[in-house]
């Protein structure tokens, strides 16, 4: 029998919110992101290949991070300072540019731009 391997990929994270029109306005309007809300007890945020699902209950909070990567960075940081979002600058760590930020419920995004390989790297 040949053994077919595929790594694993994740599908969804489960986030509790205390407040999910509210959490579902930071994720829509502030990010961005495409929500989907009709189905009443939660939301769903697509994220390509994977999802959040916004659900009420009891947050976690600082606990979570979640990093998200984006395409720019830079159009990022300016969207959320034009919410009045008080976050620090883009950070470059050579593998990624990204900021930082506490959504309503205290999780903490880690939305990144991955720096791009050459085609001479074996990373």
């Amino acid at each position: 029998m040949t053994e077919h391997r595929q790594d694993p990929e994740l599908h969804f994270v489960w986030l509790e919110v205390s407040d999910l029109p509210r959490s579902v306005d930071f994720y829509r309007e502030t990010l961005g992101f495409p929500v989907q809300d009709d189905a009443g007890a939660f939301a769903i945020v697509h994220l390509a290949s994977s999802k959040l699902y916004l659900a009420p209950g009891q947050p976690l909070g600082m606990s979570m991070h979640i990093a998200v990567s984006i395409p720019d960075v830079d159009y990022m940081y300016k969207r959320l300072r034009s919410y009045h979002l008080n976050i620090a600058s883009p950070v470059d760590e050579g593998w990624a540019r990204y900021i930082s930020l506490i959504d309503p419920d205290g999780y903490r995004l880690l939305l990144l731009q991955p720096t791009t390989v050459s085609s001479g790297s074996n990373a």
